[in-house]
């Protein structure tokens, strides 16, 4: 079980990688004198560092990972320095550069949601912080920056507060709670409301009777948000994280319906055109669903 989620972990780290192509290593042996001079440099290196000769404390660790290009201890090192520095993109970098050389650094992985978070994208410091194990130490500071950080993306994608209750409206008002950071929302031709459920990668039915179900979990979810259902009650849903838009059929079947939608948000759909703000590109696409 263990060695399925440090799995995940690389696999989660390495398509950072590719996307900002931050970084690869050539994966020979390294010969023992190598590793000794890697060993020297960077213990030169840690002295330099208490020393705060930050500058050539980081040249010593570059020096340490031409010899060990593994030494993920140096890339560590180095982050830490950008932190005290405040040059928190090079420090991102040079932390999942540990955690693809260490999946199980978790306090690699924690530092770099935390960076994460401060860039206010929200979604990615979620997507680290799951693969960190509750009996990981800090776990209380993992379980504080989950709860922030789900606050800030709801608040970041414009989700609406409870508002208080008038007199007028009091009597009239059902309440449905405990859903997983809802999002968007749709309603069948039958009355049953679908919602979509960005923490846990659902979509739950409440029928009429609003007895609730997990209509789809999982499967091809990714950071659900905006829902819209079609006149054959077939739904579409705006996966964020993804970056593309699924349909999911009456009976439950779900597809990628459409790929490469940068950070869809909102959907809509009017006269068999379906509506998608794409956030990522600033725009809004338009797709006619009658040619289908």
């Amino acid at each position: 079980m263990k060695k399925k989620l440090l799995f995940k972990i690389l696999i989660f780290v390495l398509c950072i990688f590719l996307s900002e192509s931050v970084y690869a290593y050539d994966d020979e042996d390294i010969s023992d004198e190598m590793k000794t001079k890697a060993a020297i440099a960077y213990k030169k290196g840690v002295s330099l560092e208490k020393m705060r000769a930050y500058d050539s404390a980081i040249s010593c660790f570059n020096e340490a990972l031409s010899y060990d290009p593994k030494m993920y201890d140096a890339y560590y090192n180095i982050a830490s320095i950008y932190v005290k520095q405040k040059k928190y993109d090079e420090a991102y970098n040079a932390y999942i550069k540990v955690i693809a050389l260490n999946p199980s650094d978790y306090d690699s992985i924690l530092q770099a949601a935390k960076i994460s978070y401060n860039r206010q994208n929200y979604s990615l410091a979620l997507k680290y912080l799951k693969y960190i194990p509750e009996d990981y130490q800090y776990y209380y500071v993992v379980e504080q920056l989950i709860r922030d950080s789900e606050e800030m993306f709801n608040n970041q994608t414009g989700k609406i507060e409870r508002s208080k209750v008038t007199t007028s409206n009091k009597n009239k008002r059902v309440l449905l709670d405990n859903f997983e950071s809802p999002a968007g929302m749709s309603v069948d031709s039958e009355g049953n409301i679908f919602v979509a459920c960005y923490s846990d990668n659902s979509i739950v039915k409440v029928d009429k009777a609003n007895k609730r179900t997990n209509f789809v979990k999982g499967n091809l979810l990714d950071g659900p948000v905006g829902l819209a259902i079609d006149k054959y009650d077939n739904i579409y849903v705006a996966n964020f994280d993804a970056n593309n838009i699924i349909k999911i059929t009456k009976g439950g079947i779900a597809s990628v319906f459409m790929s490469n939608v940068s950070k869809p948000y909102f959907l809509y759909i009017k006269n068999d055109v379906l509506y998608i703000s794409e956030q990522g590109n600033d725009a809004v696409l338009k797709y006619d669903l009658s040619r289908n």
